[in-house]
């Protein structure tokens, strides 16, 4: 059963397409509302509790809840009959999620008439679901559970911290010492790729040459790959692994994490020069391009896990249909995916990956951009959710490294329109935080909360790229407004920290501009790659104007205070750039490289 109805039509109700396990199952069966004020008027209308199932499309465990617990007639009927069921998708409504997730998908949580919590839980078996339903409901009509109206949730302020480098030594002393030294990772299971915390350490080796970091991404990275973590049949990283070794992994296949591990596996190869890691961010690439996207113009957030499917040989696999794939277009992941393979694309000549990102980013502008309001969340045939923040924060980065690479200024201003939109609609001044939601957009019975310490971290590393492309000093202070603000925070966050480390390192180290004056598909080809491919940190090409096809390019080296090089050698600039010279043998005039 699917139920569709135009978002926006009372204003008052997110969409409603349940997406339901794709095995059978009976969950259809349940009366299912979606989030919005006719499902908590009903609630207090009808003396009832809200039963909250918040399921993902590529999650494993929600389609076993699905087949199991909803599937289950005494589940149904009790369901139906003393509650009122919710269901939100968590891609779909990420603010929704942050507010209520119990700690993994499924969440199963209950609610009051006003949205309050009143006890959660993730996957629960039928018999336990029994229980549970008759007890809560039982409890809820005695009023033995708390139902007192949830005022707006008390956000202490951080302590405003100084930014130095300390922070940012602290954060990879952190990384140190929670490396798994036996298998390559962090901590014991599960274990996740961690791609911010890799990219973390691959730029502290840049920076202070301590081997320790090198050997900590290498090892890991080797791990993933010559683990399981990694589908050497068709490729692609799935999203976590269930054992310490990467022997079992939970089979998902994420678009954000597989786009993230290429940018991690090229600063690898151009720090060691090994080729498992430029074959693989290549190949990584090529999955997302023939999986996760059209080919065209569109990214797609995700590919189901089936460990059945995952666990038969190659041959074996080829006689049946692959898991099926979430083709639903997300702003935030498209964007970060589009910035991948662009640089990717451009590095590893893969031209259909550079051609898919740019066109990606013309589809979300032209199809989900509102002057005034920003992006859309998600696009499943026509755009919806729009006031989430990393959708345009993602969207202003994805859009600065396209300015860079083409050199083509409407990428620039799109970038502004997108930062401006922040402030417009996130800002908190008294706070100097930004919120996770516009407060214009916020879904029924939610309030604004200032978004988590990565999106503020990333939100800042959008507003320092876009002043070191553009030269606005403004976007450079209100970055440091806000990395300021939540450096109170950092220490609480541990290794997940690692985005506001790179973040404070982006703003106190500066980055270096390779300022290039050539034909980004001509003559300006191989100084990008050789920018791209250079293992020194924060590197920002930036093709800066054409000359003839024939003509030399021009390179510069640059701070934001000063110039170091200019040359038309792509030999002297891969010198300066630090490329490693068997990398940079690989990149000839032409620009050609082995593949």
């Amino acid at each position: 059963m699917e139920e569709h109805s135009k978002e926006g039509s009372d204003g008052k109700s997110l969409d409603r397409d349940f997406r339901f396990s794709p095995r059978p199952n009976l969950a259809h069966e349940i009366a299912w509302m979606p989030w919005g004020e006719e499902a908590f008027h009903r609630a207090e209308r009808e003396g009832k509790a809200v039963l909250l199932s918040i399921s993902a499309v590529w999650c494993h465990w929600c389609h076993v809840m699905d087949e199991t617990s909803y599937s289950d007639r005494a589940v149904i009927d009790l369901v139906n009959s003393r509650f009122v069921p919710v269901r939100v998708d968590s891609d779909r409504n990420p603010d929704i999620n942050r507010r209520y997730n119990q700690g993994g998908w499924p969440t199963t949580a209950f609610l009051d008439p006003h949205g309050t919590l009143l006890a959660g839980a993730t996957y629960i078996p039928p018999e336990a679901m029994r229980a549970a339903l008759e007890r809560i409901s039982e409890l809820y009509a005695q009023h033995d559970i708390d139902v007192t109206t949830q005022e707006e949730a008390w956000f202490p302020a951080p302590e405003t911290g100084v930014l130095d480098l300390g922070i940012v030594e602290e954060s990879g002393a952190q990384l140190l010492r929670a490396w798994d030294r036996a298998f390559g990772g962090l901590g014991r299971e599960p274990k996740f790729p961690q791609v911010e915390a890799l990219s973390l350490a691959l730029e502290l080796y840049a920076d202070e040459g301590d081997a320790e970091y090198l050997v900590f991404a290498r090892t890991s990275l080797e791990a993933m790959i010559g683990g399981n973590l990694l589908d050497d049949v068709e490729g692609g990283f799935f999203r976590y692994s269930t054992t310490r070794d990467w022997s079992i992994p939970h089979y998902e296949k994420m678009l954000a994490d597989n786009a993230g591990l290429i940018n991690v596996l090229l600063k690898a190869y151009s720090l060691s020069g090994a080729e498992i890691f430029r074959r693989t961010a290549g190949e990584t690439a090529d999955y997302i391009y023939r999986v996760l996207s059209d080919g065209d113009s569109r990214f797609f957030g995700s590919q189901d896990a089936d460990e059945e499917y995952y666990l038969l040989k190659a041959g074996d696999r080829k006689k049946l249909p692959a898991p099926p794939v979430d083709r639903t277009v997300y702003t935030d992941l498209a964007a970060r995916a589009a910035a991948s393979l662009l640089v990717e694309g451009t590095t590893l000549q893969h031209d259909e990956h550079s051609t898919l990102a740019l066109s990606a980013l013309e589809f979300l502008w032209s199809e989900s951009f509102r002057p005034g309001e920003g992006m859309a969340h998600y696009h499943d045939g026509k755009p919806h959710r729009w006031g989430l923040l990393d959708d345009g924060v993602e969207a202003a980065i994805a859009f600065l490294t396209a300015f860079g690479f083409t050199g083509e200024r409407r990428y620039l201003e799109r970038a502004e329109a997108m930062l401006a939109l922040l402030i417009t609609h996130h800002w908190d001044e008294s706070r100097s935080m930004l919120m996770d939601t516009s407060p214009h957009h916020l879904p029924p019975g939610l309030k604004p909360q200032p978004a988590d310490l990565g999106s503020q971290s990333r939100a800042a590393e959008a507003m320092i790229l876009y002043w070191s492309y553009g030269g606005d000093e403004k976007w450079r202070h209100r970055a440091v407004e806000v990395l300021s603000a939540v450096s109170g925070l950092a220490a609480a966050y541990g290794i997940m920290a690692a985005p506001f480390a790179k973040a404070v390192n982006l703003y106190l180290r500066g980055p270096i501009m390779v300022k290039i004056s050539g034909d980004p598909g001509g003559s300006a080809r191989s100084p990008l790659r050789l920018a791209a491919l250079s293992p020194q940190p924060r590197i920002l090409p930036m093709v800066s104007g054409k000359v003839g096809i024939m003509e030399e390019a021009w390179s510069e080296v640059c701070t934001m205070e000063s110039c170091r090089l200019r040359t038309a050698d792509p030999e002297v600039l891969a010198r300066d750039l630090g490329v490693l010279e068997k990398i940079a043998k690989g990149v000839d005039h032409e620009g050609s490289q082995p593949g």
